[in-house]
C-alpha cells in the first residue's frame, strides 16, 4: 500500500490564490482509494503550483518539510520503479550501509547502474540532453545517507517530484522533437542565468516553450557538483526554423556540493513540488532539498 497521496493544486494566475480541496476527493486508485476527510484551504503564490499530502486515511500530512519527512514503503528487490506511478517506495541496498556512501566512485556506481537498471519510463540521451536517471540517483544517494534515512533507490514521489505532462513544457517539447536543446550550461547558483539553454526549433511555426518553477536539470555526469532547479516559471518563444538562447533564473538543489561551473546539463521530465516556502531563496531551497544536517552528505 502507498504510504501517501498528492493533490496537485495549480495557480495560474498573476494573483496569490486561497485554494479548496473538498472533503470527500478521491485519492488512489483501485482497491487502495480512499477520499480526503476534511476540506483544506492552501494559498497558492502566483503562477505556481503545490503538492499537497495525504496518508492513507485521507487527512492532510502537514509536517513535510522537506525530502526526508517523506514516508516510503519498501518494494521488493526485483521490483522497478516506474516514473509514471505516484507512490512513495524506496528500493532497499542490502549489501551497504550508510556510512560507507562517502563519494567514493564504488558507492556513485552502484546508485547510478542501480538507477538505471530500477527506473523505469525516463528517456535518456545524452545526444538530446535528456536525462532524469541520473538525478534520481544522486537524490536518493543523499538521502540514504541522512540520519534516519534508509540506504536504497527512492521513488520520484519519495523525493518530491512529480512528472511534468504540459505538452507546452520545454522536456516535452525536446521528447516530441520539435524542439531541440543545443546547448544546456549551468553555472554559479541562485541567480539569473546561472543555467543558459540554447534551442532550436524544428519546426515551422513559433512555439511556445515552457519552464516550469521547479523544473530540474541534472548534471550530464556524476562529478560531484549541485544540479539545478527553476525557481520561476518562464514562457519564451521561440520563431519557425530558429535558434534561441536565454538565461535563467536557478538554485542548486544540493547543498553539501559545489556550485556548478560552466557544466553541461540535462533536462528532466521532473518538477519539484513546492513545500511552501522552497523557492523564497537558496537557503529555502536546500532546506527543502536536504533537510536538517543535509550539508553533511557527500555527492
Amino acid at each position: 500500500m502507498s504510504l501517501c497521496y498528492r493533490v496537485i493544486l495549480a495557480n495560474p494566475t498573476p494573483h496569490r490564490r486561497e485554494m479548496t480541496i473538498p472533503q470527500g476527493v478521491g485519492l488512489g486508485r483501485d482497491e487502495e482509494r480512499t477520499t480526503t476527510q476534511e476540506e483544506v484551504r492552501v494559498d497558492v503564490e502566483p503562477y505556481s503550483r503545490i503538492g499537497v499530502l495525504f496518508d492513507t486515511n485521507g487527512f492532510q500530512i502537514t509536517d513535510v518539510c522537506s525530502i526526508d519527512d517523506i514516508r516510503v514503503e519498501e518494494i521488493d528487490d526485483l521490483e522497478t520503479l516506474n516514473i509514471e506511478v505516484n507512490e512513495s517506495s524506496i528500493r532497499i541496498i542490502d549489501d551497504i550501509n550508510a556510512c560507507d556512501l562517502n563519494g567514493s566512485k564504488r558507492t556513485r556506481d552502484m546508485f547510478r547502474n542501480g538507477g538505471l537498471s530500477t527506473y523505469t519510463g525516463i528517456q535518456v540521451d545524452e545526444g538530446r540532453r535528456m536525462g532524469g536517471v541520473l538525478l534520481l540517483s544522486q537524490l536518493s544517494y543523499l538521502r540514504s545517507q541522512r540520519d534516519g534515512q534508509k540506504v536504497g533507490l527512492y521513488s520520484p514521489t519519495a523525493l518530491n517530484l512529480r512528472v511534468c505532462n504540459s505538452p507546452d513544457s520545454i522536456y516535452h517539447l525536446v521528447e516530441n522533437g520539435q524542439l531541440s536543446l543545443t546547448s544546456c550550461v549551468g553555472s554559479g547558483f541562485d541567480s539569473h542565468g546561472a543555467l543558459q539553454l540554447s534551442v532550436q526549433n524544428n519546426t515551422s511555426n513559433s512555439l511556445r516553450v515552457r519552464i516550469p518553477q521547479g523544473a530540474m536539470f541534472e548534471q550530464a555526469h556524476w562529478n560531484g557538483k549541485q544540479n539545478l532547479v527553476v525557481t520561476n516559471e518562464e514562457f519564451i518563444i521561440v520563431g519557425p526554423a530558429q535558434n534561441q538562447t536565454f538565461p535563467l533564473h536557478a538554485s542548486c538543489a544540493n547543498g553539501s556540493a559545489q556550485a556548478p561551473a560552466d557544466d553541461d546539463m540535462n533536462v528532466t521530465p521532473f518538477i519539484f513540488n513546492n513545500l511552501g516556502n522552497t523557492f523564497q531563496d537558496q537557503a529555502s531551497v536546500w532546506q527543502s532539498f536536504d533537510g536538517e544536517g543535509g550539508r553533511t552528505a557527500r555527492l
